[in-house]
């Protein structure tokens, strides 16, 4: 039989343990700051797209979740994982007609971009019916140049 010493010991580890658990379920948020929408090159862009496609709408910084779900069951393993896949992703612009019907996704990739990623995500978009232009940031193309690319979807 312990002694209430060891009793002790044992309630002090205990209150010790629980206070480590809900510790961390109660933790307060260190904070939040305001971070741009845009970056300094992606303003640029938009100044852009917005004189080449006077009469579409461009929304910057979309997420895919808003754009496509899963074909799956809602109530199935393979509808959260398809959904984890494009939980916390988003494009750059999207591009839609007046009816808000989308006509493209345009990226802007710059170096921290990856070529298999990207593979990836246009694979996604693609199965869902979209078509992704892709710029590189170092050659940002013409209003002109825009303007017929993007034409040549609607």
């Amino acid at each position: 039989m312990p002694t209430p010493a060891k009793w002790a010991v044992l309630l002090v580890f205990g209150l010790w343990l629980v206070w480590l658990v809900l510790r961390r379920f109660f933790r307060t948020p260190s904070g939040f700051e305001p971070k741009p929408l845009l970056t300094k090159n992606e303003q640029e862009f938009y100044g852009r797209l917005e004189r080449a496609l006077p009469d579409l709408y461009i929304f910057p910084q979309v997420a895919f979740r808003a754009l496509m779900r899963p074909r799956s069951p809602s109530s199935s393993r393979a509808y959260t994982r398809e959904f984890s896949l494009i939980g916390s992703k988003h494009c750059d612009f999207l591009v839609c007609r007046k009816d808000f019907s989308p006509v493209v996704i345009i990226e802007l990739d710059d170096r921290t971009h990856s070529a298999e990623r990207d593979e990836k995500r246009d694979a996604m978009t693609a199965n869902a019916g979209y078509v992704t232009l892709r710029y590189q940031s170092s050659h940002r193309p013409s209003i002109e140049e825009i303007r017929a690319d993007v034409r040549s979807w609607l």
